[in-house]
């Protein structure tokens, strides 16, 4: 099992190439509309892209299943956010001079009538390849002042805390092309949610070399419990 960042979350290769194909294949008879449309409070004025329209297309209901799927599957992202709620993605494309301002994320997202969420972290999954387009990084505002940008591999995704200011850079050329989702976790604390991870991890070692020993045993029991302690369902 992989360590887990204090902040952010790498998970390499979350779509796999038949997937990446299939979004490809999907995608050229898509079409997209004006992302501000998903865009909430001051968000609408900073974003310049485009997005699938979020109902009624046969391409977007086969990508979502795809990278809910993909989340499902995923170990690392199970164990490391326990997640219990994810809102389908939006699939953005950003041509050359598009770009997503400086912004944060709205803390309740989703359609109320059907069921809103905590938005905890947030997740992009790049669907292009670096090469294929110059600019497009993933910039995020860390609490020391700093500035992390990602462009990662076709297939990779990176998770984010939405607490952070962050943004889409300008594309100068090329098309950026990317799934983006927010989950709710059942530990609302990214702290704990940590913790979590490491003794899980640790556990997992140990239970690999003796399944049924005391150690193992215990380890589980205070996961579990502390799991009880901490979630909210």
């Amino acid at each position: 099992m992989m360590s887990l960042p204090s902040t952010y979350l790498t998970v390499p290769g979350l779509l796999k190439p038949m997937e990446l194909d299939m979004i490809d294949r999907l995608l050229t008879v898509a079409q997209f509309e004006d992302g501000t449309a998903t865009a909430t409070d001051a968000a609408k004025s900073v974003k310049r892209n485009l997005q699938l329209p979020k109902t009624g297309s046969l391409e977007k209901q086969q990508i979502d299943a795809l990278v809910m799927n993909a989340i499902a599957q995923s170990p690392l992202i199970q164990a490391a956010l326990l997640p219990t709620r994810i809102l389908p993605p939006i699939i953005s494309k950003y041509e050359p001079g598009m770009h997503y301002g400086m912004h944060v994320d709205g803390p309740i997202m989703g359609d109320p009538q059907v069921g809103a969420i905590r938005t905890d972290v947030g997740m992009t999954i790049f669907l292009a390849a670096p090469d294929t387009y110059e600019g497009g990084e993933l910039a995020i505002h860390t609490p020391s002042g700093t500035e992390q940008r990602y462009k990662l591999n076709r297939g990779d995704a990176i998770i984010y805390p939405t607490t952070q200011v962050h943004g889409v850079l300008p594309v100068s050329s090329g098309v950026r092309l990317a799934a983006v989702t927010w989950m709710q976790c059942a530990i609302r604390d990214a702290q704990k949610r940590e913790m979590l991870f490491h003794l899980k991890t640790a556990q997992a070692a140990v239970e690999k070399n003796n399944p049924q020993g005391q150690e193992n045993l215990l380890l589980l029991q205070v996961y579990s419990n502390l799991i009880r302690m901490w979630a909210e369902m």
